[in-house]
């Protein structure tokens, strides 16, 4: 089944601070989505957070043909290969979106600003 995933992660009202994720997951038949507070995190980190929930619940849909898009340059660019991974708490979620992905039969990820 093919999906369309839209995801998105923040915080307010500093950074690190109180984080929120969001994300729609569609296909032709049905669309979820969910939101959820997620504690204290960094930008980035809610941004990964958003995606992997996103991930795993397009996978629980029995998606196999995934596109992605987010407005998140740095999680777009390193889940494309083209940025490296310094932090190990950011380096602990690209992994497990890595994870998640790899096992897709098509996986795209797009940044849309």
């Amino acid at each position: 089944m093919n999906a369309t995933i839209n995801f998105d992660g923040g915080t307010r009202p500093t950074n690190p601070g109180p984080s929120t994720i969001g994300y729609i997951v569609s296909t032709d038949n049905s669309n979820e989505r969910g939101s959820h507070h997620i504690g204290e995190a960094t930008n980035n980190q809610a941004e990964y957070h958003a995606l992997i929930q996103a991930v795993q619940t397009g996978r629980q849909m029995e998606c196999t043909h995934v596109v992605v898009l987010g407005d998140s340059l740095l999680v777009v660019k390193r889940v494309q290969g083209e940025w490296e991974v310094n932090d190990l708490e950011l380096h602990t979620l690209w992994k497990r979106v890595m994870e998640l992905t790899e096992e897709l039969e098509f996986f795209d990820i797009q940044h849309i600003p």
